[in-house]
């Protein structure tokens, strides 16, 4: 069982923490969503030999964050915060996981605390916003409803192959969700724009990246990751899933992070 805690990192978040297993450790980034109860099954399979540390994100759900915390948030400010909790938790270095906006986190903390990364693995990282999503960050608060429901739809079924992993996360997670996708809409996916995509970096530190990519995505979306993963030299691994291969899939994802650390 997850050993759950409240941390305060200097930057005044307070943070929902869950953490288990023992053994080298890996830090699981939760993606748009924002709330690591997704990443339960993921946590219990990798837990036998590793120590699993994930949280919520500031801002979302069980972790609440000043406004100053997702004011012109970027990569780097990210990595900045998850680095400061990762002090206040004794975690000198670690593996990082991280699917969509998580990965960009990732890569941001390779490119500025790379002596903290063991590794990075990815998936499906953001290089463009989907067309239609860019402007809701000017939306005003009546407009919330509709960014719910575009939200439920998206994540549900578009990114999502798997509907009752998806639903089997319960009641009170999608409750949670409905909060956490206006907050993402409004202040996670302008981060994408932030994001640097340094090749000549990107090929330096490629032996501590591991990348995958969806192969029931459709190819459009994420197909930049391909492109840039073949020019720096990185072999991307295709899982048979779509965006959130540690809901759908945990075993196989899990049995590919343990080939990853080997």
């Amino acid at each position: 069982m997850a050993c759950v805690s409240q941390i305060q990192t200097d930057d005044r978040i307070s943070w929902h923490v869950e953490q288990s297993g023992s053994g080298p450790h890996i830090v699981l980034i939760p993606s748009g969503e924002g709330d690591c109860h997704a990443f339960d099954a993921l946590a219990k399979l990798l837990s036998p030999i590793f120590k699993v540390t994930t949280f919520d994100m500031p801002g979302f759900s069980r972790t609440t964050a000043p406004p100053s915390a997702l004011d012109k948030l970027s990569p780097k400010k990210g990595a900045d915060q998850i680095v400061s909790l990762m002090d206040k938790l004794e975690i000198s270095k670690a593996t990082i996981y991280g699917s969509s906006s998580g990965g960009l986190f990732a890569l941001a903390m390779l490119q500025s605390y790379e002596d903290r990364v063991e590794r990075i693995i990815i998936h499906e990282v953001p290089m463009t916003v989907i067309d239609g999503i860019r402007d809701w960050e000017k939306l005003p608060a009546s407009e919330d409803g509709m960014i719910v429901a575009h939200c439920q739809e998206l994540f549900a079924k578009v990114m999502n192959e798997d509907a009752a992993a998806w639903e089997g996360l319960g009641p009170e997670y999608h409750k949670r969700l409905e909060k956490n996708f206006v907050t993402w809409a409004k202040t996670y996916v302008p981060v994408v724009d932030e994001a640097i995509w340094d090749k000549e970096e990107l090929k330096v530190k490629r032996g501590k990246i591991s990348w995958t990519l969806g192969g029931l995505m459709p190819l459009g979306i994420f197909y930049e990751n391909l492109i840039i993963a073949t020019e720096v030299g990185i072999a991307i691994k295709v899982l048979k899933c779509k965006h959130f291969p540690y809901v759908s899939i945990p075993g196989v994802l899990a049995d590919y992070i343990r080939d990853c650390y080997k």
